[in-house]
Order: C-alpha cells, then structure tokens, then sequence
C-alpha cells in the first residue's frame, strides 16, 4: 500500500475550499485499496464526518510550514505529497523542500498553485476551465486543467432538473464579504412570495441576520457535511464564485453566480462564454438574475443541459489514477 500526504489549510480567511476538495480525492484515492491516505492540516480542524475515516495531522497556521513537512516525512516515510496551498500565504524555502522530497524519491502534487515551482514538481493540478496550460511550455511537469479536471464528487443521484419554488443560497465557507448581513432582507423583499429559502451557513460564517418578519419560507442549514442532497432537493441556486458553483452545475442546477471580489472578473467573464450559468457583477444583479430564472424556464432549462454536457467526466478520478501511475512508475 502508497501512503500519501494531503497537505491543506483552513480557516476563516481563507475559507474550507482546500480541504473539501481534497477530501474528495482522499476519498477516491482510498477506494483503490492501494493507497492510504493522511492528512496534514493547517489551521482550524473544522468538524467534518468524512475526516474521521483518515489519520489528520493538525498544526496552527503559524507553524513553520517546511520544517514541519521535513519532521513528518522523516518519522512517516510518505510515498507522495499533494499539497492545496492557500496561494497568499507566505512560505519561505518551498523550492530547497521540493528538492529534498525529490531526493527521496517522494512524488509531488500541487492543487490550484504552485506554478512557479513547475519544474521542480511532478504534477500541477488546475482545477479550472480556463486555465491556459500552454503558456507554460517551459514546464517540466505535467500540467493539466479543463473541465475534467475539477475536484467534485456525485454522492447522490442527479435528477432531471424541473421548475419549482426552492432556491439553495450559497456564501462559502466564512461568508468574507458579509452576505448574511442584507442579502436576506433583500432576498425576502424581491423573491416571489412563495419561494422557499435554504440558506447554507458556513462553518466560519455568522448567521444570516433575517428580516423580523419573513415574507417568504426560510431554512438555514448550518455547515452541513455536503451540499449534494440540498442541490437536488433545489430548483435554482445563487452562488458567490468558488468550488460551491462547481457543485451545483455537475447536478445540472440553474444557477446565478458572482464574485464581491475583482480577483474573480477574468473567470466569470470567461464563465459567460460557457452559457452553464447566468453571471453577475454583483448581489443586486444576482437577485434580479434569480428571479429571470424562476420566470424562464428555458433559460433554466438551457443551462441545465449545458452544465451536465460540461461535467460530464470526472476530475477526482482522473487525477488519483494519475497520481497512482507516477507513485508506481517512480
């Protein structure tokens, strides 16, 4: 049996993206029966069902992050890393540790970063639509990227999609630009009055503050283990950009989506061209999307079927059997 590393952070900055991703590739990677996957946290230790199937590593954010990787590859003797790298958090003397875990003949995966250790690292992993890997003909490892490359899984069986009233809110992991704070309000006030709400509180967010009196019929589910059986039970999603939107759209869920942050204009301008969404600039816009998709069911209809045309492959399978083949061929 290949052990293997799974190297992320977590917290309420940076959010629970890196780690729910690579819970499913633990996952995936663990039903080969040839692998055992561990975990090497950095950050908060979240409560997640799924974790307790694995041996978790935890240290605080501020633990020297090389130096730890050294101690725990010298006492557990690891068969490869993957390493979920929040990408603004400073970490000195990465390329001396990749060198050295070559030296060992430990294989090494990068999840969404790292691109500037590219030739130093066996495989890079972009789990991106429109990440153009042939800007990078200078790479010496693998460089993969598309819409078969995203880090989702179907735990439940998709239906086919058919207009109705429930509308599944998603803010992410911490909520960092305060959602919770007047989008309820604004949600019950413009909505038709007999939609039904599922807001879905991160466990980094604070409640959602509701009107004092509701209009419409509201739910908050708070920090549930996975999404998948709250997208189905779903008539339309409103999503802010990240992995959440990614989800939805592999169940074939219409969906409105939007970014508070301009780091993500390039992807959502790109998203447009995709027609698996309807795109916003900001909430306003998002509300008045959602509410074209509650009274088009065309419009609903079409991005359904685009969706699931897109996500049609799986990305966690792939990569693990990638991940496998290196271990093996090392």
């Amino acid at each position: 049996m290949f052990k293997i590393l799974l190297v992320c952070f977590v917290g309420s900055r940076i959010g629970m993206g890196h780690l729910s991703r690579m819970l499913v590739l633990a996952n995936t990677l663990r039903s080969t029966n040839v692998v055992i996957p561990e975990f090497l946290i950095f950050g908060d230790l979240v409560k997640k069902n799924e974790l307790a199937n694995f041996n978790i590593h935890n240290f605080p954010i501020e633990k020297k992050f090389v130096e730890s990787i050294e101690n725990i590859q010298e006492e557990l003797n690891f068969d490869a890393m993957i390493f979920d790298i929040y990408p603004k958090h400073q970490i000195d003397n990465l390329d001396k540790l990749f060198f050295k875990l070559k030296q060992l003949s430990v294989i090494t995966v990068a999840i969404d970063s790292l691109i500037q250790y590219r030739n130093i690292i066996d495989l890079i992993w972009i789990p991106s639509f429109n990440f153009e890997c042939t800007k990078y003909s200078d790479c010496t490892a693998i460089l993969k990227s598309g819409w078969d490359s995203f880090l989702i899984k179907k735990r439940v069986q998709q239906k086919t999609w058919r207009a109705g009233n429930k509308v599944l809110i998603l803010t992410g992991g911490s909520d960092s630009a305060n959602l919770g704070v007047s989008l309820p309000t604004q949600l019950d006030r413009l909505l038709p009055k007999d939609t039904r709400i599922n807001w879905v509180k991160g466990p980094f967010s604070n409640m959602p503050k509701l009107p004092k009196k509701c209009r419409l019929s509201w739910v908050i589910s708070d920090a549930p283990d996975y999404l998948d059986e709250l997208l189905v039970e779903s008539n339309y999603v409103l999503t802010v950009f990240g992995v959440s939107l990614f989800e939805a759209l592999q169940y074939g869920i219409p969906t409105v989506v939007f970014s508070p942050w301009l780091k993500d204009n390039k992807d959502l301008n790109d998203l447009k061209k995709e027609n698996v969404a309807m795109v916003k600039d900001n909430s306003d816009e998002a509300i008045e999307g959602l509410i074209y998709l509650i009274k088009n069911n065309e419009t609903s209809k079409k991005y359904s079927i685009n969706s699931l045309k897109k996500l049609s492959i799986n990305g966690t399978e792939k990569l693990s059997n990638k991940i496998i083949s290196l271990i093996k061929y090392q």
